[in-house]
């Protein structure tokens, strides 16, 4: 084997691809990582979060691309490169699957509003206004929304069921 000093590198870039060229004998080069000081390699900028072109301007003492510059807005960062897909593992004959959390469906908007229009029909609607002052079971009369049920009170803030959807509405103001 001839000593490091022998051998004779010649780093060039055609048909996007890196080569070398060790005496003679061409090899094309798919390490990205090892890509020499000045020339152009394409990675993830952290700066504009797009792939895009950057220069390398620093390798470590084992040859690998340390830091880069992207061309585009000329921000000096670590070098990131490409992450390998992980292969699949291979499904086992009897996999162990944890239970999923059974979803519990929200009652129908539609439906609550018809509930509480029973419950509460003999009561008279009192006119929405964002300074009024409700409470839990009041009946009002919104301007955009018609007629709605008051079906929760925090402070400057209610839970009224209207005929569509239930919504969020100020109060005490």
């Amino acid at each position: 084997m001839k000593p490091l000093s022998a051998l004779r590198l010649i780093w060039g870039d055609v048909n996007h691809a890196n080569l070398l060229l060790f005496e003679g004998n061409i090899m094309t080069k798919k390490d990205k990582d090892r890509t020499p000081v000045a020339q152009i390699l394409e990675t993830q900028c952290t700066k504009c979060k797009l792939p895009l072109t950057h220069t390398v301007i620093l390798h470590n003492a084992e040859g690998i691309v340390e830091r880069v510059q992207c061309r585009t807005c000329g921000s000096e960062h670590k070098y990131h490169p490409e992450k390998k897909k992980a292969a699949k593992k291979k499904a086992a004959k009897n996999p162990v699957k944890k239970p999923r959390a059974k979803k519990t469906k929200k009652p129908d908007a539609a439906a609550i509003f018809e509930q509480l229009a029973e419950k509460f029909q003999e009561k008279k609607p009192v006119l929405y206004t964002m300074q009024g002052s409700y409470k839990t079971d009041d009946v009002i009369d919104h301007k955009t929304f018609g007629k709605g049920f008051v079906t929760e009170v925090s402070y400057q803030k209610m839970d009224v069921a209207f005929a569509d959807a239930s919504r969020l509405l100020v109060c005490d103001r």
